[in-house]
């Protein structure tokens, strides 16, 4: 028997290994689905007003900012794991905060409490990963952030269900975190690894001054504006269609979800067949088919708009974030590619909470019917990004144009 184990255990072992990170992923991406399908409930038990939901993001967004910052420091001083148990406790308590919760007041605070956990925890996973881990593994674990994002609805709609209010989806988040937290400190020498070195031919070098400092400020526009988009279908699509369009619960809770799950979807099929193609084609049609997509949603019928032009959103959306990071070594150079890339990851946090901040409070000053045109203005601004980056990098390609003078 025990000759048996030791034959086990190294075949388990590498299993435990990877899962937990994507364990920790999807428990990450809980909230972000329910949030939005929770926030009309939320409102109306403590008689909120309709843009608090942005007072929600934005200190969700600037505390997650700030530990996504300080991460790097503090894994120096403490490890990886330590930062990990850390991040965890803050979300476990935040989230019970907000399921215990007696007054409004205490929601922004626990939403900063939140946003801190999240961006240690998102910034440490995510740092560990590309250091010991490959290209595939990336995106499966972003996948599985989105498929974590997908159970938030239902979980709100089983809470409502079960229980009459959305105060047990969120301690049931809360607990989740706790548990991973638990495993995580259980598991403390999976997040000691060698650090992979890159291998493959070298990148071009990296372009003159001028041309790297526009390509960092479209970038840092991409990151934004295409981290608002989807923050902003998930944040608010739940609440124009039930409020705005009297949708039923039900039906807006499948759109809602269907957006997510088609998140998740497509950064599967991107982790499994994105070597296939192209990234610079299949980042065109994702922008493309997300500006289609947008307009749908806005024009379309409330039917067609829950159920098949959000999820469609969705699905092109999900491709966006990845390529954007995997093409920022074309664009930028080898050498300034972990400048680009963290710059690009701070707009996009920003982009993420205050984009969404800014359209409620849009939609509370001139009305529901907005929502629609502010979120095919941002897709439209996507594309226009997207096509003078496109223009910028095929300049900087040709001989001569784009290289630092000798």
């Amino acid at each position: 028997m025990r000759d048996g184990i030791q034959l086990w255990r190294p075949r388990a072992d590498p299993w435990i290994r990877s899962s937990i990170p994507l364990v920790t992923f999807v428990t990450l991406g809980l909230p972000a689905g329910a949030i939005g399908v929770a926030w009309p409930y939320v409102r109306a038990s403590f008689d909120a007003p309709l843009a608090g939901l942005g007072l929600m993001l934005v200190s969700f967004t600037l505390a997650y900012f700030l530990g996504s910052a300080v991460s790097g420091p503090l894994t120096s001083r403490l490890g990886t794991s330590r930062l990990l148990l850390g991040g965890c406790a803050l979300s476990t308590v935040a989230w019970l905060g907000l399921a215990l919760a007696p007054q409004w007041w205490l929601v922004p605070l626990v939403s900063f409490l939140a946003g801190a956990g999240s961006g240690l925890i998102d910034a440490s996973v995510n740092a560990h990963i590309s250091l010991n881990r490959g290209v595939r593994y990336m995106g499966w674990l972003h996948a599985s952030w989105a498929v974590g994002a997908a159970l938030g609805p239902p979980i709100v709609v089983l809470s409502l269900a079960g229980t009459s209010s959305w105060r047990a989806a969120f301690a049931a988040m809360g607990v989740a975190f706790l548990a991973v937290g638990l495993l995580i400190a259980v598991r403390r020498r999976d997040w000691v690894g060698e650090v992979v070195v890159p291998t493959g031919p070298a990148l071009a070098e990296a372009p003159g001054t001028t041309s790297y400092g526009r390509a960092m400020l479209l970038l840092a526009g991409l990151f934004l504006v295409a981290a608002g988009l989807e923050a902003t279908a998930g944040d608010w699509s739940y609440t124009q269609l039930t409020v705005g369009r009297a949708v039923s619960t039900g039906i807006a809770s499948w759109g809602a979800t269907l957006f997510w799950a088609g998140l998740a979807a497509g950064r599967v099929a991107l982790g499994v067949v994105g070597n296939q193609l192209q990234p610079v084609r299949l980042l065109d049609a994702g922008i493309g088919v997300s500006a289609l997509a947008t307009l749908a949603f806005w024009l379309a019928p409330p039917l067609v708009s829950a159920l098949i032009a959000l999820p469609l959103l969705g699905v092109a959306l999900s491709v966006i974030f990845p390529l954007l990071l995997s093409l920022t070594p074309s664009r930028v150079g080898a050498g300034l590619t972990a400048h680009a890339v963290g710059y690009g990851l701070a707009a996009g946090t920003i982009g993420g909470g205050g984009v969404p901040a800014g359209v409620g409070l849009a939609l509370q000053s001139v009305g529901l019917s907005t929502f629609g045109p502010l979120l095919t203005i941002q897709a439209m601004v996507l594309a226009l990004l997207h096509a003078i980056s496109r223009r910028g990098s095929r300049r900087s390609a040709r001989p001569g144009l784009g290289r630092p003078a000798s």
